[in-house]
């Protein structure tokens, strides 16, 4: 759930075992070298026709050939090798993905080598005591892992690697843009939206403007962003008096007292998380949320127990504290005192999976049973202050957390408040200040997550004024690029993909009559938002935008925009919700479901190609948007849009028989997706992405179905344009990082493992029982 002014509740897209005659069980221990090599033969055809038996079983250095015997790590890689023999050299994301090549202190003179080869190429990689383990036995799952890795790195055959195969050229040329995370489709897309944006920005400040007008608002925003001298002489004067008053609270009620003032004049600095959006069992009115305090970091980085996660964020936190003012020895204390606080309230927070559960985010308390929970600091008067006072009760989004930071607000960690107080209040604003708060994050950034360079000062500009502007730019970017038709052909599609969902729902055999009534009912009544809005907003109609030659800043631009947000949030307490407004810009590259809205929404912004082009091919469109599609109609019907009826409550409208069935679904995709390698040492967590990987496999099953009508479709245009959507590519950082947060399954593995469930995929590709692409049929998953 995204927690701000407006809280929207969404699903959004913003990533086997192989049968071989002879082998050993995969359950068993250890192959033998004749094992070993039958396997190996069985793939060596499609990358070095004419390898024989002789050719991969050799001796390992110490004349040793017998066939029974075990096999050892370091006689497996040298057949791999063998079997391998023309590798590429990793380019691209291969090479960036490798990382630091490993080196390993028990490898044999004789071995070494071809070792070396294989570790260039990232088919073996590091471990933390630099050693291969290379006289281990070896398990059929190693070796099938090993194995992968090359296919991977070969990218020459569909029916070993789809993602690879398809996208193997894109990813060999990839590169990462500076400060950024990743590059894909989506970035590229993004990428090219902004530059329109710009265009559009840029032209409308070189354009003369009448005072008060959209036009000025854009150009003065604009243009104060441009501006880092003034931000650099203004430095930190705007909220040095805020982090006085912090520094000056003796107890922790005077803390809040402090940060009430700075809420109220500034539009943040609140320890305290509340938000305001559509109420779970009431979906049509407004209601308040709370949060607790809000973390830097995720869960899983201060559970991590890792020493370079705390090294760096306290760094960055030493740094916050010195730019607000403090000297060295006192932030040094400042970053620990906060790290050690975050980490104790992140231990009894809600896992990143739960968070859009409706069964544990939604507990509601009265205003006076809330208030109860804080007896240390007037909560009655800081709802007054936040001018949320009106509110008949507050939905507490994690109650363990909020009962522990509750024990936590007492004099003797004040200290520790007052850190958090200050680092919220610098990280909020200092991006409208001096450039050394940019740095700063940026630094973190390079070495929290790999990320590399920065943007310009222009791309910043662009960035943070449409950021702002969405209302403004956004109606006039549909306009340019997203025709009437296109409009009207993609809501077809739409509507086509709701009619085989019901179908699909209605031919179901594990649900029964009563509940597939529910479930219709719900596409029924689905609403439907493609391109843009219906009606124009203007958040901004009174918020006035001043340049600095005319007095204004930057800092001031922001707080003003901040503080009419927050109090049109606030006059939206208690009333009926919007549902005709948009939780995303129309520029977003992105798409999502709103089970408290029962809708699906797709910005003009991903509405372009390579996602969708009108005059593309229908079966290239289709694996590529209308998966986007039918994959955000699934969402309604994940294990949490499942929670919600047609109108957006939380309401149970399953027969007990048939949740039973659905859970056990559940479990199957949540196995099938789990410890599926997206790099070595790291793998996909079934259990975090189970949502996302039920929409893949409902839109999936959906927009095929839709494909079959065709005459004589073209299937595999349908899965090239999926796969091609899906590519991207990351620092190793970062993708280890992603494994532990991101709902999505890895890119690859959202392609790889969805399309190997459908009978289309092994039909238009001849796969068959020997190519690592193929699941047996009893092994593979469905559930719409």
């Amino acid at each position: 759930m995204k927690k701000a002014a407006k809280l929207i509740l969404a699903s959004s897209l913003l990533l086997s075992a192989l049968p071989a005659p002879g082998l050993v069980s995969a359950k068993e221990s250890t192959l033998t070298r004749a094992q070993a090599v039958e396997y190996l033969l069985g793939i060596t055809d499609d990358y070095a026709p004419g390898i024989g038996k002789s050719d991969i079983l050799k001796g390992d250095g110490t004349g040793k050939p017998d066939e029974a015997r075990s096999i050892s790590r370091i006689e497996a890689l040298l057949m791999l090798g063998r079997a391998f023999p023309n590798l590429p050299q990793p380019s691209g994301n291969d090479l960036r993905q490798i990382g630091t090549v490993p080196t390993f202190s028990d490898v044999p003179a004789w071995a070494q080598s071809e070792l070396k080869r294989l570790a260039q190429a990232g088919i073996v990689n590091g471990t933390a005591d630099g050693k291969l383990g290379a006289g281990d036995p070896v398990t059929y799952e190693q070796l099938q892992s090993f194995t992968r890795r090359a296919m991977a790195l070969e990218g020459s055959n569909p029916r070993d690697d789809y993602y690879e195969y398809i996208n193997k050229d894109w990813l060999n040329a990839s590169s990462v843009e500076a400060g950024e995370m990743t590059n894909g489709v989506f970035n590229e897309l993004a990428k090219a939206n902004e530059v329109r944006l710009s265009d559009m920005i840029a032209k409308i400040a070189a354009s003369p403007q009448t005072a008060g007008s959209v036009e000025q608002k854009i150009a003065d925003f604009y243009g104060n962003a441009l501006d880092v001298e003034h931000r650099s002489k203004q430095g930190i004067t705007p909220i040095k008096g805020y982090l006085k008053s912090i520094d000056d609270a003796a107890t922790v009620q005077q803390l809040f007292d402090a940060t009430m003032q700075t809420e109220t004049e500034l539009a943040t600095g609140s320890l305290l998380s509340f938000g305001i959006s559509n109420d779970a069992k009431n979906s049509s009115a407004n209601s308040l949320y709370f949060g607790a305090l809000t973390l830097s970091l995720d869960k899983n980085s201060y559970m991590s127990e890792d020493p370079k996660i705390k090294e760096v964020y306290t760094a960055y936190l030493k740094r916050l504290f010195k730019l607000g003012g403090s000297d060295e020895k006192t932030a040094q204390a400042e970053a620990e005192t906060m790290y050690a606080l975050e980490k104790e309230l992140a231990a009894a927070s809600m896992d990143i999976q739960d968070q859009g559960d409706v069964t544990k985010y939604y507990n509601p308390y009265s205003k006076k049973d809330f208030e109860a929970l804080f007896p240390t600091i007037d909560m009655n008067k800081m709802l007054n202050q936040l001018g949320l006072a009106k509110a008949d009760k507050v939905i507490v989004t994690d109650v363990k957390l909020t009962q522990k930071l509750s024990g936590m607000l007492t004099d003797k960690n004040l200290e520790a408040l007052k850190a958090y107080a200050k680092a919220l209040l610098l990280s909020n604003t200092g991006g409208a200040l001096t450039e050394e708060f940019e740095k700063a994050a940026q630094d973190f950034q390079a070495q929290m997550y790999g990320v590399t360079g920065e943007k310009t000062r222009q791309q910043k500009a662009v960035a943070l004024t449409q950021s702002v502007m969405s209302d403004y730019l956004g109606l006039q970017f549909a306009d340019r690029y997203f025709s009437p038709e296109a409009k009207q052909d993609v809501e077809k599609m739409v509507d086509q993909f709701i009619g085989v969902y019901k179908q699909r729902i209605a031919k179901l055999d594990w649900m029964s009559e009563t509940t597939k009534t529910k479930a219709l009912k719900k596409l029924d009544t689905m609403k439907v938002k493609v391109g843009y809005p219906e009606k124009a907003e203007d958040s901004l109609k009174n918020v006035p935008i001043v340049s600095i030659k005319n007095g204004g800043s930057l800092f001031d631009n922001v707080i003003a925009i901040s503080k009419a947000g927050k109090q049109e949030g606030i006059e939206s307490l208690g009333k009926p919700v919007d549902k005709e407004a948009w939780g995303m810009s129309v520029y977003t590259v992105n798409a999502y479901y709103n089970p408290l809205n029962n809708e699906i929404v797709f910005p003009a912004g991903i509405l372009q190609a390579p996602f969708y082009d009108i005059q593309a091919k229908r079966e290239t469109n289709m694996g590529a948007i209308g998966m986007v599609i039918a994959h955000e109609i699934s969402h309604a019907f994940d294990n949490l849009g499942s929670a919600y009826d047609e109108q957006g409550n939380a309401a149970n409208w399953w027969t007990e028989a048939d949740y039973k069935k659905f859970q056990q679904k559940l479990q199957q995709v949540v196995a099938y997706y789990d410890g599926v390698e997206v790099m070595p040492g790291v793998t996909n967590n079934g259990t975090l992405t189970v949502s996302e990987n039920v929409a893949d496999l409902g839109g999936m099953a959906a927009s095929l179905q839709v494909l079959s009508q065709m005459p004589s479709p073209d299937y595999q245009a349908y899965f090239e344009g999926y796969a091609t959507i899906w590519r991207t590519t990351m620092n190793p950082e970062t993708t280890a990082y992603m494994s532990t947060v991101d709902t999505h399954s890895a890119n690859k593995v959202r392609v790889n493992r969805t399309i190997a469930n459908f009978a289309e995929f092994y039909e238009a590709y001849g796969i068959t029982g020997k190519d690592a692409m193929y699941v047996a049929p009893e092994e593979r998953v469905s559930i719409w």
